[in-house]
């Protein structure tokens, strides 16, 4: 046999070979459709769902037993983090040490969040406070009964951190889950956030869900930072500078899975805590 001829059978070979792979997988077409799927309904979900066992369930009971001894020694405001759901730990938390004060639950981890029907909640709660220890000066009634979804939202704030009552007789607390949510995270809504914490009536107990807030957290408040250091005037100049810092490699940014932008240093920790204290003295 000429060898010509044998390379020529081996290429035909290999050539046949690989289009026989080719045909048989993509030259057969799935028949099943979208409308063929059969889903489950939903009580029987439900059902199944119920019947799994938890795992793990004494090491999380002698967990949380551990926890509610601490709850006599914690202080106002109270801000929890860690791997997994705090939900169930805050809201036995509230439960257990809330009973005297009005508490508002914000499930922060919902994106509808209205920050002025959250103000307007805290100033009923505070006002029906104030009315039952009857603690409310006479001169100030007719302003204190007006309408509060009438009144802005400085004048919330103004109202919640009022000299109404002397002391911590009267105090609401707001129950955030999930304070770093995506319908929070904005730079206004998050310093609208501290400034009811800092409010002399309310007090705070939240959790930190999201693995990047030190990272994003920071950085919503740079603006701010920047602007009583009068480093920048506007948004659109911070947003130039950091443009500027990009391209030079000052600051690096991270595309989290859901979508965010995490802007970081890219500096050691150690030379971040030298430079912000030659800063800040």
């Amino acid at each position: 046999m000429d060898i010509n001829d044998a390379d020529d059978e081996e290429f035909g070979f290999t050539r046949n070979y690989f289009l026989s792979k080719e045909l048989g997988s993509s030259g057969k077409k799935s028949t099943h459709k979208l409308s063929d799927i059969n889903p489950v309904d939903e009580q029987e979900l439900r059902e199944a769902i119920a019947n799994i066992e938890p795992k793990h369930e004494s090491e999380i009971a002698s967990l949380m037993n551990s926890y509610r001894s601490l709850y006599s020694k914690c202080g106002f405001s109270l801000l929890m983090y860690g791997f997994g759901s705090k939900k169930a730990l805050i809201e036995d938390f509230a439960s257990a040490t809330l009973t005297e004060y009005g508490v508002l639950v914000i499930n922060g981890y919902l994106q509808s969040i209205n920050l002025k029907q959250m103000l307007i909640a805290l100033a009923e709660l505070l006002w029906d406070q104030l009315k039952t220890q009857r603690r409310t000066p006479s001169g100030n009634s007719s302003k204190v009964q007006q309408p509060f979804n009438s009144r802005s939202v400085d004048d919330l704030l103004a109202f919640l951190d009022g000299p109404q009552v002397e002391g911590d007789e009267c105090l609401v607390c707001v129950v955030i889950h999930n304070i770093d949510g995506p319908g929070l995270r904005d730079l206004e809504t998050q310093q609208y956030l501290a400034r009811i914490a800092a409010c002399s009536h309310i007090c705070v107990v939240a959790s930190i869900d999201h693995v990047n807030a030190p990272l994003w957290m920071p950085v919503n408040n740079l603006y701010t930072i920047c602007r009583e250091r009068f480093l920048v005037s506007s948004q659109v100049t911070l947003n130039s500078h950091l443009t500027e810092f990009k391209d030079h490699e000052l600051v690096k940014i991270r595309r989290h899975s859901d979508g965010q932008d995490c802007l970081y240093i890219p500096l050691a920790t150690e030379a971040l805590e030298k430079l912000i204290l030659e800063i800040s003295q």
